[in-house]
């Protein structure tokens, strides 16, 4: 968190995101265009996984 893109390069890769947002959500249509780093990008999916009932990660694929 509170990382500039030099650093996060320095130590690993970038997680992007690219799509457009589907109806049923308050953005529908909207593009994300959403660039994160492995720390960030873990404690996102750690927090959104635990209120999943299925595991959205599938491990080695």
């Amino acid at each position: 968190m509170g990382k500039t893109v030099e650093q996060v390069f320095e130590n690993q890769m970038l997680i992007s995101i690219h799509d457009r947002v589907g109806y049923g959500s308050k953005h529908d249509g909207s593009m994300i265009d959403l660039d994160i780093c492995c720390d960030c990008f873990d404690k996102l999916i750690d927090g959104f996984t635990e209120k999943c009932a299925i595991n959205p990660i599938k491990e080695n694929y």
